[in-house]
């Protein structure tokens, strides 16, 4: 059987694009790897052991975001979402009592049957600087999105210029979590007049 030069010369081009792009999913890509790789195990002697892919993920923090996420993401790496204002977290805008709408959310954790530990993956995303005080406040996992040159401190009214763009801004958020490889259940607050 004959095999002319032109055909060991595709060969060798097929077998180099295929290794080239066999490293770049293994190698380059963190987000691709994760669909080959084993999840974390677990052992009974030394708690639970981390494949080098996520000790390496988790030793170098992008960001802010990223180190937020990380914090509150579970073992499979999702996180209960929930976006708030100072109309939500400040106690000065509550009529009734010195309760939020921060305050029942969080409550709702601790009086549910077995919901206690998804308190430990709530991140609570600050859309202005006192929804983001009150949050360090208590403690949670929280993180303060800015969007430049909106004020999104207050109530705004449905489908005003405002609320569009706080809706916008949400949305482009949540995409941002799932290219970061991160699923979500994301809380949505409504009002009942």
């Amino acid at each position: 059987m004959d095999i002319s030069k032109t055909s060991i010369l595709n060969l060798t081009i097929l077998i180099s694009l295929l290794v080239t792009g066999l490293l770049y999913i293994f190698l380059i890509s963190p987000s691709s790897t994760s669909l080959f790789l084993p999840r974390t195990a677990f052992s009974a002697c030394s708690g639970h052991n981390k494949s080098a892919e996520s000790a390496a993920h988790e030793a170098q923090p992008q960001d802010d975001l990223e180190h937020a996420l990380r914090k509150a993401s579970m073992a499979n790496r999702t996180v209960i979402i929930a976006i708030v204002n100072q109309a939500y977290a400040d106690p000065a805008n509550s009529e009734d009592s010195d309760k939020t709408m921060l305050d029942l959310f969080l409550e709702s954790f601790w009086l549910g049957e077995g919901t206690r530990k998804l308190l430990d993956h709530v991140l609570v995303v600050a859309m202005d600087r006192t929804a983001y005080m009150m949050c360090k406040f208590r403690r949670l996992n929280c993180y303060r999105l800015v969007t430049e040159g909106v004020d999104f401190a207050g109530e705004k009214l449905y489908m005003s210029e405002d609320f569009i763009k706080m809706m916008w801004s949400r949305t482009i958020f949540l995409t941002d979590v799932l290219r970061r490889g991160y699923s979500f259940i994301f809380t949505v607050h409504t009002y009942i007049h």
